[in-house]
């Protein structure tokens, strides 16, 4: 099976254009943001949104809650978005976060933590740790009291989700959950900092995201001296998996991080956690915000919902 008609044509446009990597991050951060709302699936008519701002210390970081109009939810979900810890937003994911509530009848609850260079490795999982505990601590004024709450995220995001979630950085800040997640949500999640896959290889030129552009995300996000403690901190590198919540994780047959998002949910696997994984063959990285025009990967983007809504019927 081959990528996606419209996939494809969007990562060879995407290539035609100057790297991300040589782009001023400025304007990098403001092509990305505006990916999702060209290509993706847009506001949702049957969804609410409220921005606010939650203390973090000397901080203030924006989270906007989507809230489904049609459906009582039984899951909320934190969500953290993806861009290499560098680029992305509130903006860059407002139609997926948006299509996330609305299809699989969900809260979400995003968080537009601080990026790189300006907020380096381990800033960004410190934002992450504040915003769940915050979400935890105001569950009732939310109303998602009654909910079971979880994280979730996508690339990066996966792995800031991953790293809370399996509580792998407890030595790199202060603090720990307030309450242990109920599960994790991952897409096509960066599991593995060391970026050794075979993918990255195979896959590395010619889609969204290339392994120039990989290597450009983690020399901005890791600070020199900071790459051993990134890579223990990984949730591959985690020796005890047996206290990871369940797990709903997809993959992507074309894209740099295949070969350890498989790895990883072969680990948890063998640790006995409760996972459930959709590999999909025709799919590359960024997928989530290339619905607009393409309808089979609309398809596969109700498909993951499907597997929310699936679990939510259980909780």
């Amino acid at each position: 099976m081959k990528l996606i008609t419209g996939q494809r044509i969007l990562c060879a446009l995407s290539n035609l254009s100057p790297r991300y990597a040589k782009l001023p991050l400025p304007a990098l951060r403001r092509f990305y943001d505006s990916y999702d709302q060209l290509l993706g699936s847009g506001s949702r008519t049957d969804v609410s949104c409220e921005d606010r701002l939650i203390p973090l210390g000397e901080q203030q970081i924006p989270i906007r809650i989507y809230r489904p109009a049609a459906v009582a939810p039984k899951l909320t979900m934190v969500y953290f978005h993806g861009g290499g810890y560098v680029i992305g937003g509130l903006k860059s994911h407002h139609g997926f976060c948006s299509l996330l509530a609305g299809r699989a009848g969900i809260n979400v609850i995003a968080v537009d933590y601080r990026c790189a260079p300006e907020n380096p490795f381990p800033g960004p999982i410190e934002d992450g740790l504040g915003a769940w505990n915050w979400v935890v601590d105001h569950a009732a004024e939310l109303g998602v009291e009654n909910t079971k709450i979880g994280l979730g995220g996508d690339s990066a995001g996966g792995n800031l989700a991953a790293v809370l979630a399996m509580q792998t950085f407890t030595s790199l800040t202060a603090g720990l959950l307030f309450k242990a997640p109920a599960f994790q949500f991952l897409l096509y999640p960066w599991v593995d900092m060391s970026t050794e896959s075979d993918s990255i290889q195979r896959y590395g030129k010619g889609l969204l995201l290339t392994e120039e552009t990989m290597i450009f995300f983690r020399d901005n996000y890791l600070s020199e001296g900071d790459d051993a403690l990134a890579i223990a901190s990984s949730p591959m590198a985690c020796g005890d998996v047996t206290g990871t919540p369940d797990t709903l994780i997809v993959t992507a047959q074309y894209d740099v991080l295949r070969d350890e998002g498989l790895a990883f949910v072969d680990k948890l696997q063998a640790g006995r956690v409760n996972v459930i994984h959709q590999h999909l063959p025709d799919c590359t990285h960024g997928f989530i915000s290339m619905g607009r025009f393409s309808g089979a990967t609309r398809k596969r983007l109700e498909q993951i919902c499907d597997m929310l809504v699936a679990y939510g019927a259980d909780a």
